[in-house]
């Protein structure tokens, strides 16, 4: 019965750790919108959002969470005298503060430093634009570092995984965080924005900065982004990120093939994606034309 609960408990913990995740990287630009942001003021289009980009989502993941879960595992020998569920906890809760200290902090940096490499193209520093949007950032960076140390935790403990926590930690960050930039990337906003385009065309470069400066109420920033994708990127990041973690867990619990239950399913799973995938594109082509005309 507990490695069924744990089961459950991982695919639910990977679904809310996928929604903050994606929510995240684009509260700061460090997926697709840093393109963007750092395209804009080269074509003549200054911008009010908030780019704390330091690296891609994969890395930039694995180093706050597996912060938080290192932090983490070491309070929470210091705390077992509450019982195992406080301590694991309280633990992540200061583990994933700790993380998300670290976050605002390079965010900040890179924000500051990157607006100030484009003094040529006299792109200002926006001090709202920071304020507004580091807040948001580091509060999705919480709930990420919270979810995945709690995963890493529950894997531990009640999956019997063999590794540690904070080495479950950072495979879990990667993971989660190429799951992000590629699957969540592309529904940032870019559909509203383009859409008088002929289907298929192709975007000129240079109308690609456009993006940062036009929405539905002045300027478009970091704020407003995550709104926007909140509705289907950020589901779309959890579905697939939340789906891969229960099935894996579920694998271990109903273990009919050995170590290859959980290839096995997913290999079924990608199979049946690939199909609805291809008749989908088939149904689009016929119902719209070919991708160019």
């Amino acid at each position: 019965m507990l490695p069924l609960l744990g089961a459950a408990l991982s695919g639910l913990l990977a679904f809310l750790a996928g929604i903050f995740e994606d929510s995240e990287s684009n509260a700061g630009s460090a997926s697709n919108p840093n393109s963007q942001v750092q395209l804009a003021p080269q074509i003549g289009h200054r911008h009010r959002y908030f780019n704390k980009a330091i690296s891609g989502e994969p890395p930039a993941n694995a180093l706050w969470v597996t912060t938080a879960a290192t932090v983490a595992v070491l309070l929470s020998v210091r705390l077992e005298a509450m019982g195992t569920l406080y301590s694991v906890i309280l633990s992540s809760v200061i583990g994933a503060l700790v993380s998300a200290l670290l976050l605002g902090l390079y965010g900040i940096l890179a924000h500051i430093s990157r607006i100030a490499s484009m003094r040529t193209f006299r792109q200002p520093l926006y001090w709202d634009a920071i304020f507004s949007a580091l807040p948001l950032g580091i509060s999705f960076g919480f709930l990420t570092a919270f979810s995945l140390t709690l995963l890493s935790f529950t894997a531990g403990m009640m999956l019997n995984n063999p590794f540690s926590v904070p080495l479950i930690a950072l495979l879990l960050g990667i993971t989660i965080g190429s799951i992000g930039s590629a699957t969540g990337d592309i529904h940032y906003g870019a559909e509203r924005l383009y859409q008088h385009y002929m289907f298929g065309s192709g975007i000129p470069i240079a109308k690609q900065g456009d993006i940062d400066i036009k929405g539905e109420y002045g300027y478009r920033n970091s704020v407003d982004t995550p709104y926007f994708t909140l509705r289907f990127g950020a589901m779309v990041t959890a579905f697939a990120f939340g789906l891969l973690i229960f099935l894996d867990s579920l694998s271990r619990v109903f273990d009919f093939a050995g170590v290859w239950t959980s290839v096995i399913v997913e290999l079924g799973i990608i199979l049946i994606i690939f199909i609805v995938t291809v008749r989908l594109e088939k149904y689009t082509r016929d119902k719209y034309g070919p991708f160019m005309r």
